[in-house]
């Protein structure tokens, strides 16, 4: 009788695991969703097959979740070559982010968003290195992010003049802001307009701190 039921009670523990299981690793969260499926639109060619509507977006390409919440905590888009007319604001509502890459995209004369990206709290891992065509102001909300640990919008174009620069807030305020970041790349971004004020002492902030080309002289690079 007890092995019956110890067979009944094994039976029930294993189907509660696989109901949970399978509840969790289909936890996307809609409103996430719905946001890539936008993201992905506003794209040209993306070329990511597996983001289609009414399917898991936790097991989509270059998509990872937090597992508790079904949240997107990743998105790795970098290296994909992806061209858009822009980066478009619904970037934004995925506030979850921690790790976030549009590393090597074209966004064809598309302007740096001035606000959004202090909505991304969360973020750990910032990376829009060797994007063309994209110009501005690098967005004041990003000293917002107190988490981040890397930052890196290096940029090296063929234009005869910079396609991204820091003027407001100044380079000494954002590095002070940003009191978890231990690398930060700035290459190729103008950043000559805060003169003095990218000392040693500022710098010396970050572990380390990569900014050739940024009009600043002999501070063009520099590891502490």
């Amino acid at each position: 009788m007890s092995s019956k039921v110890s067979k009944v009670l094994l039976l029930f523990l294993f189907l509660y695991y696989c109901t949970n299981h399978t509840a969790t690793a289909l936890s996307c969260f809609p409103a996430d969703a719905a946001a890539l499926l936008k993201l992905k639109r506003s794209f040209l060619d993306p070329n990511l097959t597996s983001w289609r509507r009414g399917t898991d977006c936790c097991r989509w390409e270059a998509v990872a979740c937090d597992a508790a919440s079904g949240r997107v905590a990743a998105l790795d888009l970098g290296g994909r070559g992806l061209r858009a007319w822009g980066i478009d604001p619904v970037l934004f509502n995925l506030t979850a982010l921690r790790n976030l890459s549009m590393a090597d995209a074209d966004f064809m004369g598309g302007r740096l968003p001035s606000f959004g990206f202090e909505l991304l709290t969360e973020m750990v891992h910032l990376d829009f290195s060797f994007n063309t065509n994209l110009f501005g102001q690098l967005p004041i909300g990003i000293a917002r992010l107190r988490k981040l640990v890397t930052l890196d919008f290096s940029n090296f174009n063929d234009y005869p003049y910079p396609i991204l620069f820091l003027e407001e807030p100044s380079f000494e305020t954002l590095i002070a802001n940003l009191s978890s970041l231990i690398e930060l790349h700035l290459d190729g971004v103008d950043i000559s307009s805060n003169g003095g004020a990218c000392s040693s002492r500022s710098t010396a902030l970050c572990g380390y701190c990569s900014m050739l080309a940024c009009g600043i002289g002999v501070f063009g690079h520099m590891l502490f």
